[in-house]
């Protein structure tokens, strides 16, 4: 497959305008950018694109280059920042933004004083306005390393007990690997952050790194339903049981049992809390929520003969109206 030259990089035409060009490298630059999610070769290509042809001096020995058969890439203007890293910071919920990130050392040095239009090798594009203001941050001094997140995944049950993980991560701007050892508290939720200090990016000039935020994801359970410290759950009874009363155990997320005791005529839907039985709350150290427990009260879709014969006995004996106020309601 040919290689594309700069103008098909940036998506512009042979004869764009400097405007055009700056224009089609703000849009590239807002899709492809690593702190927007972007791959981080594909921003590195436009970048160099738009360094060459946003200098009037470069573009014209590019297209000189061009009118000669020619189609340089990675490779003009020496050796297109191979080996050379950058220093970029993760967005992610915390709003770091574009911290940190030295335009004029991507390209060897290429921006600065030299530069033809005395605006640095990208012709005096303004990151800034895309980025928050941030963009000359490594002008400014030293510079604290943007945070870096990451989520873990977490059985329900794992979320309960606690547990200690170790986890992998990458530092973008150098791309080494660190290895951590993640501790999860008993009681964690779906969407918990831990925030490690210092684990992150690595800061300009001396600054201190970033922090490391780990999100927890916690798989949902069958029965237990999480509602933060509390847990829910739904147990099924007989009508035998709703109208007559009964004594159950049931299943605890403990592990455990614990006896529910039904009183005759339970309704469908009836809770019954049962204190200190949920999980760990992480906000209140040594405090536990509680468990609620809803009763579902089952009706048969099928009977045996005895049971037919039975409930048809018990419903001509009935004499309770459970429509009586019915009609008086609707009135209101």
């Amino acid at each position: 497959m040919a290689k594309k030259n700069f103008y098909e990089v940036l998506g512009v035409k042979r004869d764009a305008s400097d405007a055009e060009i700056k224009k089609a490298f703000r849009k590239l630059a807002q899709k492809h950018h690593p702190d927007a999610g972007g791959d981080e070769k594909v921003f590195k290509e436009i970048s160099e694109a738009y360094e060459t042809l946003s200098n009037p001096q470069k573009r014209k020995e590019y297209d000189q280059i061009l009118m000669f058969g020619g189609i340089p890439g990675a490779d003009f203007g020496g050796d297109g920042g191979r080996g050379r890293t950058y220093t970029y910071t993760n967005m992610g919920d915390m709003g770091e933004g574009f911290s940190g990130f030295d335009f004029s050392d991507i390209f060897g040095g290429a921006a600065g004083a030299g530069s033809p239009d005395g605006a640095g090798g990208f012709g005096g594009f303004d990151f800034s306005d895309i980025f928050g203001g941030t963009a000359g941050a490594r002008r400014r001094g030293p510079s604290k390393g943007g945070d870096l997140s990451m989520s873990i995944n977490v059985t329900a049950k794992e979320a309960l007990d606690g547990l200690e993980q170790k986890v992998t991560y990458r530092i973008p701007s150098t791309g080494e690997e660190q290895t951590l050892t993640v501790k999860i508290p008993a009681g964690a939720v779906n969407g918990g952050k831990l925030r490690y200090k210092k684990r992150g990016e690595y800061g300009i000039d001396g600054a201190p790194r970033g922090d490391l935020i780990i999100t927890t994801n916690v798989a949902e359970h069958r029965l237990f339903k999480r509602d933060g410290a509390d847990i829910r759950m739904e147990v099924p009874i007989s009508i035998y049981e709703a109208t007559l009363g009964a004594t159950i155990d049931i299943p605890t997320p403990a592990g455990k049992t614990v006896r529910l005791k039904i009183p005759k005529g339970t309704p469908d839907g009836k809770v019954f809390r049962f204190k200190d039985m949920g999980a760990p709350n992480v906000k209140r150290k040594g405090t536990k929520g509680a468990l609620y427990v809803s009763v579902k009260v089952q009706v048969p879709k099928t009977l045996s003969k005895e049971e037919r014969e039975f409930l048809e006995k018990a419903q001509s004996a009935d004499t309770h109206d459970v429509r009586k106020n019915l009609k008086k309601d609707a009135l209101l």
